[in-house]
């Protein structure tokens, strides 16, 4: 985690023993992180050299994101009415694909 917060700074390159101990840690901070995304989402971060760049990149993606997107799936859950030849199970299942992605 202080990889990603950016506590940690890189070492002098003399002291080869501590800067492969920070790459360590570095490559597997940002292996967790690519890891836990969607493959759509990587070509967003796949540039970027630091875990802490990768990081802020995704929270900087989502932000923007998941506001609008979350607005428009309460609007679509108000609007839901169920269709007269609906059966009630497949109402309910199309009113928990919505909840559940909120």
């Amino acid at each position: 985690m202080d990889h990603i917060k950016g506590s940690i700074t890189q070492p002098p390159k003399e002291d080869t023993r501590a800067l492969a101990k920070h790459m360590k840690g570095e490559v597997r901070t940002q292996r967790i992180l690519i890891e836990s995304i969607q493959d759509s989402l990587i070509p967003y971060v796949s540039k970027l050299d630091t875990s802490k760049a990768i990081y802020d990149n995704l929270v900087e993606l989502f932000s923007i994101s998941i506001a609008g997107e979350f607005i428009s799936l309460r609007q679509e859950l108000y609007k839901l009415k169920m269709s007269r030849e609906e059966g009630i199970a497949s109402y309910f299942m199309r009113i928990s694909k919505i909840r559940d992605q909120l």
